[in-house]
């Protein structure tokens, strides 16, 4: 067997979408009116998108004792 690993292509889904959210509310962080809300939601994003793609797979393999494969 190769020792390449091979990208599975499920884990920029999630990151994409959080990045194209953010990056589309840097506009709005401008307005005053709007400018707050847009802060918040890009917050929530990163926080989510963090906790969804570090914290979720690491608490997954503790809970469930997953070990690392051998080299």
């Amino acid at each position: 067997m190769d020792c390449q690993v091979k990208w599975r292509g499920n884990v920029p889904g999630p990151l994409l979408t959080a990045l194209d959210a953010v990056l589309a509310m840097i506009l709005l962080s401008r307005s005053v009116f709007f400018g707050p809300m847009a802060v918040a939601i890009m917050g929530g994003l990163i926080v989510a998108a963090a906790l969804t793609l570090l914290f979720l797979p690491a608490l997954y393999a503790a809970w469930f004792r997953v070990k690392a494969h051998a080299a």
